[in-house]
């Protein structure tokens, strides 16, 4: 009796601690912080930026703290709530508007699970070919009418369900954007890359190049709350405000 006595209590807290690794192991990431550094390549020089990146699942709310070579706050959220709030001057530039939604982000697209379309399917691209080569599936997207002047399609590849490039070109099939996801790390429950490479391509025939890295990855109650409940002063001087 004994030994049925412990070996169902064995068993139980076995029970207990698989399901509760699993919890922990499988957590949704209601809020995540990123430090950044940016790169950006034009005409022979580069420009480089830090800062951290935090998100907020609920309300979307995006907030990036610039830390170099100055010291601002940008934010916005799912609304389209855009703020740059200079602390040294103690001024702020808003505007709103869908193009700043922190739905096109792509810390939304991955926590969320829209990566099978990277957010062409919700501004209106339309799938019109699926292909597979050297184990990639390859999806090309039409553009909505409010866009076939300036594109002519979409190209989006994915490697282990997993997307690594995204690409955009014009009306005479000439590559307008491209951008490749790399340096995937599980973060929660998901796959985020640290490492995202845009090619801008200019119509001089100039390219800009922004290489962007991510480390010092935080989730949840990891997250220091300063930035996400920040209140911008409301002596704050309003210098430009657009809708």
């Amino acid at each position: 009796m004994k030994f049925n006595f412990i070996l169902k209590s064995s068993l139980s807290f076995i029970l207990f601690f698989l399901l509760f690794a699993g919890f922990v192991l499988f957590q949704p990431v209601s809020k995540i912080s990123l430090n950044m550094t940016a790169k950006v390549l034009q005409n022979g020089k580069y420009i480089v930026t830090k800062g951290v990146v935090f998100y907020q699942a609920a309300g979307g709310l995006l907030v990036t703290h610039f830390t170099s070579p100055s010291e601002y706050l940008v934010s916005t959220n799912a609304r389209g709530e855009y703020k740059i709030y200079n602390k040294e001057a103690n001024t702020i530039t808003q505007s709103q508007g869908a193009d700043y939604s922190s739905e096109n982000s792509f810390l939304y697209y991955f926590l969320s699970g829209k990566t099978q379309s990277m957010g062409l399917r919700s501004v209106g691209f339309q799938l019109i070919d699926t292909k597979i080569e050297d184990n990639l599936v390859i999806t090309t997207w039409s553009p909505p009418l409010n866009l076939s002047s300036l594109l002519s399609k979409a190209e989006l590849a994915h490697e282990n369900y997993q997307p690594i490039f995204l690409g955009f070109f014009d009306s005479d099939g000439k590559p307008k954007q491209k951008v490749f996801y790399t340096a995937y790390s599980k973060i929660g429950n998901y796959n985020i890359p640290l490492n995202i490479t845009e090619f801008q391509y200019l119509t001089q025939g100039d390219s800009i190049i922004t290489k962007r890295s991510y480390s010092d990855v935080k989730i949840n109650e990891q997250v220091d709350d300063t930035y996400l409940s920040f209140k911008i002063p409301v002596n704050a001087k309003l210098i430009k405000q657009g809708y």
